[in-house]
């Protein structure tokens, strides 16, 4: 059992973020941080079987939020973002095809 707070607070500690500086949203909805926070102080099973808490995205900005995911039961937090793609070598814009004339 764990509780599901402080793997929040591991995995932000583990990026050097704190609670403040995520956004909290679940089921594709933007929760306030202290309701967030009171509803979801609680312990689960983080082993395998059932997945427990699900739809959990916490967003750090506009390119990159962790969403909560789960591999045959075994639930966790990735890392995902937008690639930037000002990176990219081949620069050339494509939007000239999706205009109508």
């Amino acid at each position: 059992m764990i509780n599901f707070l402080d793997e929040i607070y591991d995995l932000l500690s583990r990026y050097k973020l704190n609670l403040n500086e995520v956004i909290f949203v679940v089921n594709g909805n933007v929760v306030k941080s202290d309701e967030f926070l009171e509803k979801y102080n609680v312990f689960y099973d983080n082993d395998w079987g059932l997945c427990e808490l699900k739809n959990i995205q916490l967003i750090v900005d506009d390119y990159a939020w962790f969403e909560r995911t789960s591999n045959d039961g075994r639930e966790r937090f990735i890392l995902k973002a937008h690639p930037l793609l000002s990176t990219y070598e081949n620069q050339e814009s494509h939007t000239s095809y999706f205009y109508r004339r």
